[in-house]
C-alpha cells in the first residue's frame, strides 16, 4: 500500500517569526493526524530555525526545501546544495513550473538536480504539468499522443527522469500540477486529475519500468473544500498545497481529510 503524503509549499512568503509560528501551529494541529506523511517546504532561509523549533514534532512531519542546485558546492551565488540541508530537511521540491517561468529552468537541469539529491539521500518531489488543459473526454487517444509528443507532460517527465533506475525512483514522488490551475482558483476536477495521475503511473510502469508504488500527487488550487474530491481518486496518493498551506488550521484540515479518505476511517 502506498503511504499518502501532503506537502505544503510556502513559496516566497512569511518572515522569520511568522514562519516559525506557522510551523509550530501546523505541528500542534497535526499531532493526531496519522497514516500520512506531512511535509513543510518553507523558504530555505527558514528551514534550520524551523528544524530547531520543532525538535519534538510528530514523527510523520518532515521538512523540505523548494529548490536545489545540481552540484554539491561551487561558485553558484545564491544557490543551496543538497549537502547543506541534509540532516535538516528530508524532501526537496524540484521542477516547479514557476522555476521554468521565471528562471528558465530546463528539463535537463531538473534531471541533474534529481540525480544529485538522490545521491545525497534526499527524497524528491518532481513537478510536472501542462499549460493548456487536455481534452480527454472528446479524444482520449489524440490527447495521450499529445502528452507523449515534444513539450507534452509525459515527454517532459521522461526527460526529467532520464538515467534513473527503478531503485533510484523509490525516493521520488511525481507532483502533477496543471499550470493553468496554479494560483488561479480554477482547480482541475477530481476525475480529470485522477485520469492524468493514472496515465502518469501507467507511463512510468510500462515505458520507464518504474514500480507502480511511485507516489503521484495533485497540486493546483487545492483547498479544504476540494481536497476530499482529489483524495478519493485511487490514482492520487497525496496533495501538493500552495496558498492554503500558509494557514495552519486549513492546511491541517486538508491533511486530516487525506488521512481519513486514504485510511478509510
Amino acid at each position: 500500500m502506498i503511504h499518502p503524503i501532503v506537502v505544503g509549499n510556502w513559496k516566497m512568503h512569511n518572515n522569520y517569526a511568522g514562519s516559525v509560528l506557522l510551523a509550530k501551529e501546523v505541528a500542534r494541529y497535526s499531532e493526531k493526524i496519522k497514516h500520512i506523511d506531512i511535509v513543510l517546504a518553507p523558504p530555505s532561509i527558514f528551514v534550520y530555525p524551523i528544524y530547531e523549533s520543532l525538535r519534538a514534532r510528530p514523527s510523520n512531519l518532515y521538512l523540505g526545501v523548494q529548490n536545489m542546485m545540481w552540484e554539491n558546492e561551487g561558485a553558484y551565488t545564491g544557490e543551496i546544495s543538497s549537502i547543506m540541508v541534509r540532516g535538516i530537511a528530508e524532501y526537496v521540491i524540484l521542477g516547479h513550473s514557476e522555476r521554468a517561468k521565471f528562471f528558465g529552468e530546463t528539463n535537463e537541469q531538473v534531471n541533474k538536480k534529481i540525480k544529485n539529491c538522490l545521491k545525497n539521500h534526499l527524497n524528491c518531489i518532481v513537478c510536472i504539468g501542462e499549460y493548456d488543459k487536455y481534452d480527454l473526454e472528446d479524444d482520449y487517444e489524440r490527447e495521450l499522443t499529445r502528452m507523449k509528443s515534444d513539450k507534452g507532460i509525459l515527454s517532459g517527465l521522461k526527460e526529467r527522469l532520464t538515467g534513473l533506475s527503478a531503485e533510484d525512483l523509490e525516493n521520488v514522488s511525481i507532483a502533477y500540477e496543471p499550470v493553468w490551475a496554479i494560483g488561479t482558483g480554477n482547480n482541475a476536477s477530481g476525475m480529470y486529475a485522477g485520469a492524468i495521475a493514472s496515465i502518469i503511473k501507467e507511463f512510468l510502469h510500462k515505458e520507464l519500468g518504474i514500480s507502480s508504488s511511485c507516489r503521484v500527487l495533485y497540486g493546483g488550487s487545492v483547498d479544504d473544500k476540494n481536497a476530499r474530491e482529489f483524495a478519493a481518486q485511487t490514482s492520487i496518493d497525496g496533495l501538493l498545497v500552495g496558498g492554503e498551506s500558509l494557514n495552519a488550521l486549513r492546511f491541517a484540515k486538508i491533511c486530516k481529510i487525506v488521512s481519513e479518505v486514504k485510511s478509510g476511517r
